[in-house]
């Protein structure tokens, strides 16, 4: 064997199998993050619930706009009525047959007494009247209600197409004042008395004076009022006067004859069928006194079929009633 083969060294070829000391990373670059288990495309993700709106009720729409509010309307308060007043013709029981079928003759007539207060009613059949008896300064003269007197029994022979029968009295009786106020005109003497204004209905000319009444003509009516002071008038016949301008003042004055203190207030119309005729002035006196005051007055209903308590007026045989 040859020396020379023994001495030459045998090259072991260089292994090609990299030593596992991991993945090389470059310089400067971020080394790959591990992936998560739960990115495993094999795992179903977990979902999480979400709160979401009802389909019909989006989150992001805005809430409906408020409606406007409407103002509530209150009523106005009630008027008191500030007096009572029986039904047109309903007269007190005995004294006469009343006319019920009534409507406002004067629908624009101011009051014919200025401020004071006042109860329609009859006189000769309240309280110090001639068929009644007492004392006409009676308290429950002045605390009434108010009750119609047209085609109220009467003496003397006296008409109106507007009463059933004939002898009748033709206007309304008005009780003025209190019960104070009576006695105190009471005290004076006839030519003394001053202490209730009495006015003109409407615009016109005082026709005529007489012993115990006033005459106003206006525009298609006669107005005549009775028993006033005719001491202390204060117009002429022949005056123009306006509405609401003094006349005189409440008394008694009855040309001699006895009266209580009250004004007696007629109104005569002219119609075609009959001429100048005396009408109700019942309610044109409401209606004007209810346009003075300012509020209602309230009517009182008759009571049909309920025994009344009223006293039945008897006219003594032979009584002769003139007022």
């Amino acid at each position: 064997m040859d020396d020379s083969e023994l001495d030459t060294p045998v090259e072991t070829p260089p292994d090609d199998t990299p030593l596992d000391t991991g993945p090389e990373t470059p310089t400067g670059e971020t080394p790959p993050v591990p992936v998560d288990a739960t990115d495993d495309p094999e795992t179903p993700p977990v979902e999480v619930p979400v709160d979401v709106p009802p389909a019909d009720t989006p989150a992001d729409d805005p809430a409906p706009p408020a409606e406007p509010e409407v103002p509530v309307e209150v009523p106005p308060p009630a008027v008191e009525p500030v007096f009572s007043y029986h039904s047109p013709g309903t007269l007190l029981a005995g004294t006469g047959s009343g006319f019920t079928d009534q409507f406002v003759h004067a629908p624009d007539m101011v009051f014919p007494i200025k401020s004071a207060p006042t109860v329609l009613q009859s006189q000769v059949f309240s309280f110090g009247g001639g068929v009644a008896g007492g004392d006409q300064c009676d308290a429950r003269n002045f605390a009434a209600a108010w009750r119609d007197n047209f085609c109220e029994t009467r003496s003397a022979n006296r008409t109106t197409p507007f009463c059933p029968v004939a002898k009748i009295h033709q206007g309304q009786d008005i009780r003025v004042g209190t019960p104070d106020d009576c006695k105190a005109l009471r005290k004076q003497t006839p030519a003394e008395r001053g202490l209730h204004e009495v006015v003109a209905v409407e615009d016109g000319i005082i026709s005529s004076i007489g012993t115990y009444t006033v005459k106003l003509r206006a525009d298609g009516r006669i107005y005549n009022y009775m028993h006033m002071n005719m001491n202390r008038l204060a117009v002429t016949a022949g005056q123009s006067v306006k509405a609401g301008d003094l006349l005189g003042f409440v008394s008694n004055d009855f040309g001699g004859t006895a009266t209580t203190l009250h004004l007696h207030f007629e109104i005569l119309q002219n119609s075609a069928e009959h001429g100048w005729v005396h009408v109700p002035p019942y309610l044109s006196l409401v209606a004007a006194y209810e346009r003075r005051e300012n509020a209602p007055g309230e009517m009182l209903e008759p009571q049909i079929g309920v025994a009344s308590a009223e006293e039945v007026f008897v006219i003594p045989e032979g009584m002769e009633i003139i007022e």
